[in-house]
């Protein structure tokens, strides 16, 4: 009897360990859950404050004041991420006569388990090499043609794999003001379309090769880009289409970028020859039938002091060859950036043009207009960033 009491005590004992150990394990697991359930909203806030000094040598109402110094922007960065879900937002608040307040960038996104994403907003067009084909503070002579720092509102998806990486996104049309005015049109950050015409429906969509060695970085790709122009004055539809091959490469301080494109528009109205595009409240005619050759390079001496962190020197040279028997237009620049105490960015710039609006203050110069000589000027652009 005594020990049937005994086996009846150890069995007892035993079954309320197990479940002692049973219910534990249910505790943590519920633990676990309830904190992969209770992740927290993250969000960041990012900016810059940048004032800007320039010398347009062809300026010739402000040639005696020795260049201008002033306020170039103020803008804040907010991104923030929930499990799988992000946000993004680039807003620009600069002067009324660069184009006042404006967003450069910003979308609702999606990571999938796989690395790749989704966005929908106010994307980057896949198009050329990312996110410029420039290394300067100015930027190339693509963005001018609204080929270079390009955003438009649509959905992208981008794979981002080892080897191969590819987007596809499509743009319903360019930033978007709700108007036809054209004295608020130009006020975006992007180049596009403009005047009587409207860039909508785009599908666009990027393929790269990518090679990693010990040193070196290769990116080899092409994209593509066809869409429609609507001219709402005339309520035809006309085209427009583009297609690039580009290169990129990283070596330890050593950097180049190389592109070739070819692009038309096909617009509807009086003459076919040019668009109207613009950005930065500024509007100006580009030659709707092109070949654009860009190239450039840079090169940076790191420093291990307590303020100056490294000094890249870069050079940039763009050429538009124009159809109809026009003569090309060229860009080329020359700077200096300088990094200190990885917040301070300051590019001094001598960029020289040949026929470019933005060099020589002659609106129709990227298409018929143009003056035999080169114009330049020198610019300076200190930016603090947090």
């Amino acid at each position: 009897m005594h020990h049937t009491h005994c086996r009846l005590l150890i069995i007892l004992v035993t079954l309320l360990i197990s479940e002692f150990v049973h219910s534990q394990e249910n505790t943590e697991l519920k633990v676990d859950t309830l904190v992969a359930k209770s992740e927290k909203p993250k969000l960041a806030i990012n900016g810059s404050f940048r004032v800007h000094y320039k010398d347009e040598f062809y300026n010739e109402t402000r040639k005696n004041e020795g260049g201008e110094f002033g306020f170039d922007l103020f803008n804040l960065v907010v991104s923030g991420s929930y499990k799988n879900f992000k946000v993004f937002a680039d807003m620009r608040f600069m002067p009324p006569s660069s184009g006042g307040t404006m967003p450069k960038e910003g979308w609702i996104g999606y990571d999938f388990q796989n690395g790749d994403d989704i966005q929908v907003g106010l994307v980057q067009d896949p198009f050329g090499n990312l996110d410029y084909n420039s290394y300067s503070w100015f930027l190339g002579i693509g963005y001018a043609l609204g080929f270079e720092g390009k955003y438009s509102m649509g959905a992208k998806y981008h794979h981002k794999g080892n080897t191969w990486d590819w987007q596809a996104a499509f743009m319903k049309n360019a930033m978007e003001s709700f108007t036809n005015d054209p004295d608020l049109r130009d006020n975006q950050w992007s180049a596009s379309v403009l005047g009587d015409n409207k860039e909508i429906n785009q599908l666009s969509g990027q393929l790269l090769y990518k090679v990693k060695t010990n040193n070196f970085s290769h990116k080899i790709g092409v994209s593509g880009q066809f869409g429609q122009l609507y001219n709402f004055v005339e309520d035809k539809m006309g085209s427009r289409n583009a297609f690039a091959v580009h290169y990129n490469m990283d070596y330890k301080s050593l950097g180049i970028k190389a592109e070739v494109y070819k692009y038309e528009f096909n617009p509807k109205g009086m003459n076919s020859e040019y668009v109207d595009i613009g950005s930065f409240n500024y509007t100006y005619q580009v030659v709707s039938k092109g070949d654009v050759y860009a190239l450039s390079a840079k090169y940076g001496i790191p420093f291990k002091g307590k303020s100056l962190n490294e000094i890249t020197f870069y050079s940039e040279y763009g050429y538009l060859g124009k159809k109809y028997n026009l003569k090309g237009s060229q860009m080329l620049t020359n700077g200096v950036l300088i990094q200190v105490l990885d917040q301070i960015y300051t590019y001094v710039e001598y960029v020289a043009g040949y026929n470019h609006p933005f060099l020589g203050d002659n609106q129709a110069s990227l298409y018929n207009d143009y003056s035999n000589k080169w114009h330049a000027r020198l610019q300076c652009n200190i930016g603090y960033y947090f």
